[in-house]
């Protein structure tokens, strides 16, 4: 069942494609190792992400620290993305949650099932957010739902911006029909965290 959250986000993701066009932020998943001892209360995770929209590049992590493989990932793409993005700085993670999909599986044992990870993430004064993703791997739908939720609160931070810039020159030029869309689609975004204007 969607959530008012869930068209709210639908609504916002329509204002990506409207303000940033092909060049929404991107981040794609690309490989990710994990070493774990039980001496030790850290997981170390070696991890690396393609983002691709103002421009492309590879981020390589190696020797992530973390409690939990969770914990290393969402710190290192908070701590590597907030300057840009200081909007990310209202959110914090609230919910993991693991469900098996047992009727899916293939082999006897049942050890197969794909596997939905239902990522929650709460945006200061704005509620709940999930992010979710299906793979046969826990490890790699966390990963895939952790780097969705940094790329929706990339974008609207983005999007922010670029309209808070045409707002300026309608306003400038005087443009109330431009700025009156332009406020209105800020309306939208803010439904869903709170931004710092540059």
């Amino acid at each position: 069942m969607r959530t008012p959250q869930d068209f709210r986000r639908e609504n916002v993701k329509e204002l990506f494609d409207k303000i940033l066009k092909n060049n929404k932020t991107i981040i794609t998943p690309k490989s990710i190792t994990i070493n774990e001892s039980l001496d030790s209360d850290f997981t170390s995770v070696n991890f690396s992400i393609d983002v691709a929209g103002e421009g492309e590049r590879t981020y390589n992590f190696p020797e992530v620290q973390g409690k939990g493989f969770v914990d290393a990932v969402f710190t290192t793409c908070y701590e590597e993305f907030v300057e840009p993005y200081p909007s990310l700085k209202n959110l914090s993670l609230v919910d993991l949650i693991v469900k098996p999909i047992f009727s899916m599986s293939v082999n006897d044992l049942g050890c197969d099932a794909r596997t939905d990870i239902i990522l929650t993430v709460e945006t200061k004064d704005h509620g709940l957010s999930e992010f979710s993703a299906r793979s046969r791997s826990i490890v790699h739908a966390s990963f895939v739902a952790m780097t969705e939720a940094f790329q929706f609160y990339i974008n609207c931070d983005r999007a922010f911006h670029q309209l808070t810039l045409w707002l300026d020159d309608a306003n400038s030029r005087h443009r109330g029909d431009i700025a009156q869309g332009c406020v209105t689609d800020l309306a939208t975004l803010t439904n869903v965290n709170t931004y710092e204007r540059k």
